[in-house]
This record gives C-alpha cells, sequence and structure tokens, in this order.
C-alpha cells in the first residue's frame, strides 16, 4: 500500500531542514522565556486617583 501523504522523508537537505526547524524553536523559547517583555501595567495597581 502506498503512503497516502507524503512526508518528505526522502528529501536530500532534510538533515539541514530538521537542524533549521529546532534550532528556530529553540531561539523562540528563549526570547519568549528570557527576553524583553512589554513589562508590568502601571496602571494595574494603581488606585483611581492615582489613574
Amino acid at each position: 500500500m502506498e503512503i497516502l501523504l507524503h512526508t518528505g522523508h526522502e528529501h536530500p537537505e532534510l538533515l539541514w531542514i530538521a537542524v533549521s526547524a529546532v534550532a528556530s524553536f529553540a531561539l523562540g523559547v528563549g526570547v519568549g522565556a528570557y527576553g524583553p517583555g512589554i513589562g508590568p501595567d502601571p496602571a494595574a495597581d494603581a488606585s483611581p486617583e492615582e489613574e
């Protein structure tokens, strides 16, 4: 029986595709975890008089 969905496992550059996918995922997780965020909202802890 033939595979209905082509998985691309015979692609000649599969190793580099997989390496770049893993590296970009790790970079995204690192930037999301340790990168500069938008910071806390200063109005979130303010009383109504301070807004």
